[in-house]
């Protein structure tokens, strides 16, 4: 059987693929602000920072997405508060909250008694945790992230470029600052039962790195991104499935690949 005829008959495999086209759209339109921004490392640091949620969700028996999603917020908006204070660098405070967020996570599940959740799962991804649930709450995401570009695109502009330009023409930065704290960090965690925490920051930076070395404005720097990211997503999956490999895996690499001969064309093409 086709990769497309079992997508019809394997429920898991449909959900698979749906839930990987969502998070490549969702994750490529906060990468063009990460990657302009250049706040990669808060991205990595809030992926690492949910699976210390997600071990005290399994330790409590509360819904361990539930406290992911809390603790990479948390994460993020705790290193924006530090960086801000200036007393602090940015990369110190990611530096020392990174490895406590592992270390956490470690320590909970050693107490979790019965049955331990397999890491690994959450560390480098599993198709068969997404579930039609799952699905749906990335849909939800997915046009809310949606709705916030459109009605938020001049400010989104200008905060990426030069927040203190944004701030001169009106911008509320902080608004807009801790919203897509909020996005990025809530990427992350609907990104990791396909990509995993290890893998995920690729999902964030590379989409949109691709895109800035064809892109001339933001606006098709985020088509450039969202369809590289969808392609890579929709190749990553067939890959998977034919040569019996994990999807994030497979699509962190058609990711590279995109890049790697983007990059040797644009540099061509100017030489």
């Amino acid at each position: 059987m086709s990769f497309f005829q079992d997508m019809l008959v394997f429920e898991f495999l449909k959900n698979a693929f749906l839930a990987s086209i969502l998070v490549s759209i969702l994750t490529a339109l906060f990468s063009t602000v990460v990657v302009l921004r250049k706040i990669e490392f808060i991205g990595d640091g809030a992926a690492h920072a949910s699976f210390g949620g997600l071990a005290l969700g399994f330790l409590i028996g509360i819904n361990s997405t539930l406290i992911a999603a809390i603790s990479a917020v948390a994460f993020a908006i705790t290193i924006s508060y530090f960086s801000q204070k200036r007393r602090v660098s940015e990369n110190s405070m990611i530096g020392i909250l990174l490895p406590l967020s592992m270390a956490l996570g470690v320590i909970f599940l050693s107490f979790v008694k019965g049955y331990t959740p397999d890491v690994m799962s959450y560390l480098f991804g599993n198709i068969l945790l997404v579930s039609k649930t799952d699905v749906v709450l990335l849909s939800i995401l997915v046009v809310a992230a949606i709705l916030f570009f459109l009605l938020f695109h001049r400010e989104i502009v200008y905060y990426s470029f030069d927040e203190i330009m944004a701030k001169h023409f009106g911008v509320n930065t902080k608004l807009i600052h801790y919203s897509v704290l909020i996005g990025i960090s809530l990427s992350i965690v609907a990104s990791v039962k396909i990509a995993g925490i290890i893998l995920v920051t690729a999902f964030l930076v590379t989409p949109a790195a691709t895109a800035k070395l064809m892109a001339k404005t933001f606006r098709s720097m985020v088509a450039f991104a969202v369809s590289l990211s969808i392609g890579a997503s929709f190749c990553g999956m067939i890959l998977a499935y034919y040569l019996s490999i994990p999807p994030g895996s497979a699509i962190v690499v058609v990711l590279f690949v995109e890049f790697l001969v983007i990059y040797s064309f644009t540099k061509r093409k100017k030489a």
